[in-house]
């Protein structure tokens, strides 16, 4: 369907290229400074060599832009993979445990292991009442 639109208004613009060549066709001469004049050429020439000259200089500025943002595109990219390894850097260090860092606490026995390490007659009196 694409096609078919681009077909189209490629007909509408030649066809209006054409008509206007017709309409303009009588010959024309350019008078220049210290009385120079240029050979005579149908008005529809001059006026198609405008608009090649126009779309030209419009395609040179466009490409310089293109570089710069090329150039600007590439040195956020690389900005941006900068700031994502050391996110991803920072995130690697706070994921570690911390066990690793500090020595561990040893944990405490149970109550009745308590009670039957303990000697009788030394101790608080639960201890006495247990024996």
């Amino acid at each position: 369907m694409k096609s078919y639109v681009k077909a189209a208004g490629l007909i509408i613009i030649l066809l209006f290229l054409v008509t206007f060549g017709n309409k303009n066709d009588h010959l024309i001469q350019l008078n220049y400074f210290f009385e120079y004049r240029s050979a005579e050429f149908p008005l529809y020439l001059l006026a198609y060599g405008c608009v090649v000259i126009g779309i030209f200089v419009g395609m040179l500025i466009g490409i310089t832009g293109r570089f710069h943002r090329r150039k600007k595109i590439k040195m956020l990219t690389k900005l941006n993979n900068e700031l994502k390894a050391k996110i991803e850097k920072e995130t690697k260090v706070e994921d570690k445990p911390e066990d690793s860092k500090a020595p561990v606490a040893p944990t405490e026995e149970k109550s009745e292991d308590k009670a039957e390490k303990k000697t009788p007659g030394k101790g608080d009196e639960a201890t006495q009442k247990i024996n």
